[in-house]
Order: C-alpha cells, then sequence, then structure tokens
C-alpha cells in the first residue's frame, strides 16, 4: 500500500466533523511515526517517548 492510499484510509475513518487542523496533526504525527519506524539508527527509549508524547499535550 502507498503512502497516499494508507493516508486516505486514514481520513475515511476520521468523523466527518473534524477540523482541518485536527487532520493534518493527526496525519503528520502518522507521518513522524512511519519515519521513525523506518530508521534504526535514530531509536528512543520508552522514556524519552513517553517524555516527548506528554510535551505534545
Amino acid at each position: 500500500m502507498s503512502e497516499r492510499q494508507a493516508m486516505i484510509k486514514i481520513l475515511e475513518k476520521m468523523p466527518e466533523d473534524i477540523s482541518m487542523a485536527d487532520i493534518i496533526e493527526t496525519l503528520n504525527l502518522i507521518y513522524e511515526l512511519g519515519k521513525r519506524l523506518e530508521s534504526k539508527d535514530d531509536l528512543t527509549s520508552q522514556e524519552d517517548l513517553k517524555m516527548e508524547i506528554k510535551q505534545w499535550t
């Protein structure tokens, strides 16, 4: 499945009344997570990831 097709599937599962900002934020988050999974050199520890997630809110 291409990145475009994956993003379309994600968009189709989102509620109809979602804001554009929330769509962009969600797609960006998924994109960034995908980049990290592809990069074996840029691994983040579980503790670092927990701290990073706390900063998002």
